[in-house]
Order: C-alpha cells, then sequence, then structure tokens
C-alpha cells in the first residue's frame, strides 16, 4: 500500500509548500497580513466561484448519475450540517469561532482529494463517480458552509433571510450560473474559456499562499482547544461515523472511494477567505485547514490501507 501513502503525500505536500511560501513572504516582509485580507475578498467573490463554475461546467452528464451515491451522500451531509449548527456553540460562545468549527467540519477538500485519491487508486480517468458525486457535494458543502456563516453574522435564521443572503454567496451564485449554462448547453467562446480556465487553475494556488500569509503559529495557543475539537471532529469523528455507514449500505470501490473523500478529506482551503470574507475567525480557519491537511497525509493513507485489505476498495 506505499502508492496510496505516497498518493496522499503527493497532494499534501504541495499545499504545504505554498503555505510555508506565504508565511515566508510575510515574514520576509513582502506582503503584510491587513493588505492580503483584501485579497482575500478577491478570492472568495471572483476566483474561489470561478473555479466551482469550471468543475461543474466541465462535468460529463452523459456517463449517468450514481443515483444511490448522490442520495446518500446527501442525506448524510445534512445531517453532518445540523450538528454542525447545533454543537459547536457548546464548545465556545464566539458565535466567529464557533461558525468556522462548523463550517470545517461540513466542508471537505473534495474536489482536489477526490481527483488525485481516486486516479491514484484506480488510474487516470476512472474517476467516474467522484465525479458524478461531486453534483451533489459541491453545492451542498457550499451551501451549508455559507448558511453556518450567515447565522453567526447576522444572528438570524428566519428561512426567508437565509435565503436570500444564500442566494447571494459568491459561491453559490458561481454554482447556479454553470448549471444553468449546462442545462441550456451555453458554449462558451473560447477566449473568454481560456480566461475562466486560467482563474480557476490559478485558484488553490493563491489561496495557500494567502493562507500562509495570514497564518501565525504563535496565535495556537490562544485557540489550542478550539483547534484540536476542529481537528477531532473532521478528521476522526465524521469518517468513523460514516465510513462504517457506506459499507453497510454497500458502496464498494470507486463509490466507496467517493465517499471516503466526502467524509475523510481536510478541511477545504476554500473556508479560509469565506471565513475572513464573512467576518467569521479567519486565524482559526487558516489553523484548522492547516493542521487537517497535514494530518490527512496519515489519515487517507491508514483509510485506503483499511478498505483495501479488507478488499472494500
Amino acid at each position: 500500500m506505499s502508492e496510496s501513502f505516497f498518493a496522499a503525500v503527493h497532494v499534501v505536500v504541495p499545499m504545504v509548500l505554498l503555505i510555508a511560501l506565504g508565511w515566508f513572504t510575510r515574514v520576509r516582509g513582502m506582503i503584510t497580513r491587513s493588505a492580503m485580507k483584501e485579497f482575500d475578498k478577491i478570492l472568495f467573490k471572483i476566483f474561489m466561484p470561478t473555479l466551482l463554475f469550471k468543475n461543474i461546467y466541465d462535468m460529463d452528464f452523459s456517463q449517468g448519475f450514481a443515483v444511490k451515491e448522490m442520495i446518500f451522500s446527501g442525506v448524510c451531509l445534512l445531517i453532518i450540517f445540523i450538528f454542525c449548527v447545533k454543537l459547536p456553540k457548546f464548545l465556545t460562545p464566539d458565535g466567529n469561532k464557533s461558525s468556522v468549527i462548523g463550517q470545517a467540519v461540513v466542508r471537505g477538500n473534495y474536489i482536489l482529494f477526490g481527483v488525485a485519491v481516486s486516479e491514484a487508486l484506480y488510474g487516470e480517468g476512472n474517476i467516474g463517480a467522484v465525479v458524478m458525486l461531486s453534483i451533489v457535494v459541491i453545492p451542498a458543502i457550499n451551501i451549508f458552509a455559507a448558511i453556518i456563516l450567515e447565522i453567526n453574522r447576522t444572528g438570524k435564521a428566519k428561512f426567508a433571510k437565509l435565503f436570500m443572503a444564500v442566494l447571494k454567496n459568491p459561491m453559490i451564485i458561481g454554482a447556479i450560473l454553470a448549471f444553468i449554462f449546462k442545462f441550456f448547453h451555453i458554449i462558451i467562446p473560447a477566449p473568454v474559456w481560456s480566461v475562466v480556465k486560467s482563474i480557476a487553475n490559478s485558484t488553490t494556488t493563491l489561496s495557500f499562499i494567502s493562507l500562509g500569509i495570514g497564518l501565525n503559529m504563535a496565535e495556537v495557543k490562544d485557540d489550542k482547544n478550539l483547534l484540536l475539537w476542529g481537528i477531532f471532529l473532521r478528521m476522526f469523528v465524521v469518517p468513523f461515523i460514516f465510513m462504517p455507514l457506506s459499507i453497510l449500505f454497500g458502496f464498494r470501490d470507486q463509490s466507496l472511494c467517493a465517499m471516503l473523500v466526502v467524509f475523510a478529506a481536510p478541511t477545504a482551503v476554500s473556508s479560509y477567505p469565506m471565513a475572513v470574507a464573512m467576518g467569521a475567525d479567519g486565524q482559526l480557519a487558516g489553523q484548522l485547514v492547516c493542521a487537517t491537511t497535514i494530518l490527512s497525509i496519515l489519515t487517507i493513507f491508514f483509510w485506503t490501507l483499511g478498505l483495501k485489505t479488507f478488499g472494500l476498495m
């Protein structure tokens, strides 16, 4: 199973290096944290929605739909979402921090880890289950994250206002536009599509560099307990509950691999700029992304090792 370990390392090491690059630019005085916070707003309002738009627009729906997988993952994510709205408030009365923990738990890094892990295990191009499942997973985790952060920002949970607030979220707008373009078979002109791809392809790189710029490990001690709770919930509680359920529901091979990414991937890097843009605790959000990403080298390895050993994946 060394290939599983190296697959995880191949995914995680570039992220760690980009975070280190961002940190280096800040400590060398090339850019300040306050200046990067302004750029985080651009990341959230332009780059992140463009990446989401591209991923959905690029999907090949002709392969059919994994209906059982979609329903199962959707219901499970809804359960996690309800849990994330309620439980973090018991950990801290500070809504800026509790909302960040809730977002971190529900919002896994599905696209990046899904493609990388699936191709490492099944070969390039054999990622149909992961791609099909993203039709449900990507919009769901972004909607749930937006609701969690919006409830904290406004202090209200009235459906009408919450619905409008979520609808105005740039990530949701990007997803809706992508589905409209796909449904009506709208062809994007090549020069425009080239710009869309350029923006989308640079999003992850810029997000991790931004994360490194905003990261100050000396401040970890201030939120140490909350950080540990966030790591524990995202990387251990969620997968140890929902992976056995996935097996009981009969998912195997690529379908089970897709479930592994849904429930065991680290917190999505997009949660950091989104937390900053929506007035939550960006520092804690960044720490959770860094910590869960590095830890995932081991957790993804042991999950794939165990599932492979028992012939489930």
